[in-house]
C-alpha cells in the first residue's frame, strides 16, 4: 500500500521490485532505463523555459506516477511532458500547453535524428498531442489523489551546508548530486531531508 499525505509518497524497495511495470513483464533494467530517459527529457533543454524547481517537481511526479501505473500502458514521452506541465502550475510558473508541446516535440526530433521542422499549431498532429497532454495530466492528478505536494532535497542541502559553513565548490557538487538523484527512485523511497543528508555525506 502506498502511503500518500500532504508531503508523503514513499514506498519500500520491495514495492519498487513489484511495480506495475514489473507485473506487466518489463524487466528491472528496462524500467530503470525508461525512468532515466523520462527524467532526462524532463530536464534537458527545459532550463531555457522552466525553473529548476519546475524540472525537479516534474521528475518527482514522473516517478510517483510510475509507482502507480505501468510503463507498458503509458508512454514515457507524454507522461514526462504532462508532469512538467503540471509541475509548472504547482510551482507557480505556469506554461501554456503549446509551449510544452513544442519544446518536447523539438527534443524528440533531435533525439530521433529527425528533421527539425515547424509544428503546425493547426495540424492534426498538434491537436492529438494537446489532447494527449491534457488527458495524461488528468491521469497523473487522479493517481496522486490530487495531492501533489513535493519537497525537494535541494532546499535542505542549502540549509545544511550553510550551517556547516562549507566552501562554495562543495555546495555546487552537492547540488549536482541532488539533481542526479532525481533520475532514480530515491525520491519515492526517502523524504527530501533524508536524500539531502545522503548527498551532503557523499
Amino acid at each position: 500500500m502506498i502511503y500518500t499525505a500532504i508531503d508523503n509518497f514513499y514506498i519500500t524497495e520491495e514495492q519498487i521490485k513489484m511495480s506495475p511495470s514489473r507485473k506487466d513483464g518489463i524487466d528491472e533494467a528496462t524500467e530503470v532505463a525508461l525512468r532515466i530517459y523520462g527524467c532526462e527529457i524532463s530536464s534537458k533543454k527545459l532550463v531555457e523555459y522552466c525553473s529548476s524547481s519546475v524540472m525537479a517537481t516534474g521528475q518527482i511526479l514522473f516517478h510517483r506516477f510510475y509507482c502507480k501505473k505501468s510503463l507498458a500502458k503509458f508512454d514515457v514521452k507524454i507522461v514526462a511532458a504532462s508532469c512538467v506541465w503540471l509541475a509548472s502550475k504547482l510551482e507557480e510558473n505556469p506554461k501554456k500547453a503549446r509551449q510544452i508541446i513544442i519544446v518536447f516535440y523539438r527534443m524528440e526530433c533531435r533525439r530521433e535524428n529527425l528533421p527539425l521542422g515547424h509544428l503546425d499549431l493547426f495540424s492534426n498532429k498538434y491537436s492529438e498531442l494537446k489532447v494527449e497532454l491534457s488527458r495524461t495530466e488528468r491521469h497523473v492528478l487522479k493517481e496522486m489523489g490530487f495531492v501533489c505536494h513535493v519537497e525537494h532535497p535541494h532546499k535542505f542541502i542549502s540549509n545544511y551546508l550553510a550551517t556547516l559553513e562549507t566552501p562554495p565548490e562543495l555546495r555546487q557538487e552537492a547540488w549536482n548530486l541532488a539533481n542526479d538523484s532525481l533520475r532514480t527512485t530515491l525520491c519515492v523511497r526517502f523524504r527530501g531531508e533524508v536524500v539531502a543528508c545522503g548527498v551532503v555525506y557523499a
